[in-house]
């Protein structure tokens, strides 16, 4: 299991390659024996999201959450990984996905609908084209808070990293204060679970959590 989306995308696409192509399996484990390893291909890659709404369930999921989430209106953010290419994952829809959706409801929240809910974060080019990054996040975050989100959950640190540490630029690309919380979709279960803000590590986001942390009467 994993509960970064990019990871899963990386490891599944990689496990797709060993299973199709002549002979990689062969050249890869002549390369791992020499640390005394053997790829042997039965491994499963799944992320966090999908163990919640496929193997656990929502029904099951609602009956961990001690602290529901009412009132707060979380914009779901995909990422790319999670969903695409969906012909290899085929876990949700990747135009019109349900399954965050689906699980901030099962903890109490309101799932706000946006378009920028399955874009790009910015993050694979962040490092090359950061105006260009920045502009992409600023789009989906401005629209998000345009739709009333008071805070945002992804699935992907990594669209974590670029949506929280990188908002202060990313304000500039959209002339506009954003001021969005975003949460790591093991933080919002967590919060849910009654889970306290400082095991979640909230505290340490460039962005204060501590609007949403009043909403919910969490400390």
């Amino acid at each position: 299991m994993t509960i970064c989306g990019t990871c899963q995308g990386v490891m599944s696409s990689t496990q797709k390659q060993l299973k199709e192509e002549e002979g990689l399996v062969d050249r890869v484990n002549a390369l791992l024996a020499m640390d005394h390893h053997k790829y042997y291909g039965t491994t499963q890659v799944k992320h966090l999201l999908w163990i919640l709404v496929k193997e656990i369930g929502i029904s099951r999921l609602k009956e961990y959450v001690v602290r529901p989430l009412n009132g707060l209106r979380v914009a779901p953010f995909y990422g790319c990984y999670i969903l695409r290419p969906s012909w290899d994952l085929g876990f949700d829809d990747p135009v019109n996905p349900t399954s965050l959706e689906a699980v901030i409801s099962a903890l109490g929240a309101e799932p706000v609908d946006y378009s920028g809910r399955t874009k790009c974060c910015g993050f694979p080019i962040i490092l090359e084209k950061e105006d260009i990054a920045t502009g992409m996040a600023g789009a989906n975050l401005a629209e998000a808070k345009e739709k009333g989100a008071d805070c945002l959950v992804t699935p992907c640190p990594l669209c974590h990293m670029s949506l929280d540490i990188y908002q202060e630029r990313a304000e500039k690309t959209v002339n506009t204060r954003l001021g969005l919380p975003i949460l790591h979709l093991p933080q919002l279960v967590g919060l849910a679970m009654g889970i306290g803000s400082k095991e979640l590590g909230l505290a340490r986001h460039m962005v204060s959590v501590e609007k949403i942390l009043e909403k919910i009467g969490s400390e």
